[in-house]
């Protein structure tokens, strides 16, 4: 059984982060989180929220 530490939801509900110029986003466990990394890769992305 693995312990839910760590920067990855392992379930529920996750933030995304996309760009449509093709740059890496990435998966979040707030959009909080979300927000600040698209704002230190320069801004314009996309955050969503998925269920998993």
């Amino acid at each position: 059984m693995g312990c839910k530490c760590g920067g990855k939801a392992r379930g529920g509900t996750v933030w995304v982060l996309s760009y449509e110029d093709g740059r890496a986003g990435g998966e979040f466990v707030s959009k909080t989180d979300a927000e600040i990394a698209d704002v230190r890769k320069g801004g314009g992305g996309i955050v969503r929220q998925v269920q998993r």
